[in-house]
């Protein structure tokens, strides 16, 4: 199966939304991060659902808020008809006379506030749903923009990757460049350091390849060997923007030699903590 075929397989979006086999999300996590095809189509695919997310988030029906407010409009008009309407007399009523005084208070029935009660209890409902639908889809968005910000991190480390591999394949590739291995000693046997040296502007550069980083409080440094003597050639940086680092520029370099010393560097290197050499041929 090709790249085409593989991206139209349905996997893809299978893998987003979270119903692929573990066998296929392995498969497919494996791929894209060789293949940026593979890699770009799974991009596309976060952002389709997002936006399928936001556009067809479910809202409570309209019917279920207009019967509601419906009914307790109804229900405060009747309230407002029975507040109005005048009071039947009773015959004992039309022959009694109430004196005025102005301390007398009168009163207009109000009605009683349990009849609010179930559509109080209703619209509750209502806006629970209207929330927890909300939370939701809020969730849903935001747990894709989580995605999608670690696609895009791991796809701009991949670029830096890349980048890096350009830079060396052009310096070791270039005439006016000499590539000098640096192998590991005795006591960090397959350990691999690479030095380019410019024969024209003897500008140095160093990359660490597969040494491990330096623990805390100790950085690497890069030793030449001039007339049988170690020479400062700088410490590597343990926080690089790029691999390959540029050196001090050194003349008539026989060798190269990288050892292990407290941050900062040191005036003669420790041998006991030498990890890679190699002639400067």
């Amino acid at each position: 199966m090709d790249t085409q075929e593989y991206i139209s397989s349905g996997i893809i979006e299978a893998y987003v939304m979270g119903v692929a086999t573990e066998e296929e999300s392995r498969i497919l996590e494996c791929i894209q991060q060789h293949n940026q095809e593979v890699k770009q189509a799974v991009l596309d695919a976060q952002i389709a659902l997002e936006g399928l997310v936001s556009n067809q988030a479910v809202a409570p029906p309209a019917e279920l808020k207009h019967s509601i407010w419906s009914a307790i409009q109804q229900e405060t008009a009747v309230d407002a008809e029975e507040t109005t309407r005048p009071p039947v007399k009773s015959e004992s009523d039309a022959d009694r006379t109430i004196p005025f005084s102005p301390d007398y208070s009168y009163r207009v029935a109000t009605p009683s506030g349990n009849r609010f009660k179930p559509y109080a209890i209703a619209a509750s409902v209502l806006l629970v749903i209207s929330v927890g639908v909300g939370i939701n889809a809020y969730r849903k968005q935001t747990q894709l923009e989580n995605q999608l910000a670690q696609l895009k991190d791991e796809n701009q480390k991949e670029q830096v990757k890349y980048a890096e591999l350009l830079n060396k394949w052009d310096m070791s590739s270039n005439p006016d460049m000499n590539t000098i291995v640096l192998e590991g000693v005795e006591k960090h046997p397959g350990m691999k350091a690479m030095v380019y040296v410019n024969k024209v502007t003897r500008e140095t550069y160093l990359s660490l390849e597969n040494l491990p980083a330096a623990p805390e409080g100790h950085q690497y440094q890069l030793w030449a060997i001039v007339d049988g003597k170690p020479v400062d050639a700088g410490v590597y940086s343990n926080h690089p923007e790029t691999s390959v680092q540029k050196m001090a520029v050194i003349e008539n370099a026989q060798a190269f030699a990288i050892t292990l010393e407290k941050e900062g560097g040191s005036v003669n290197p420790t041998l006991e903590q030498m990890y890679v050499m190699g002639a400067a041929v």
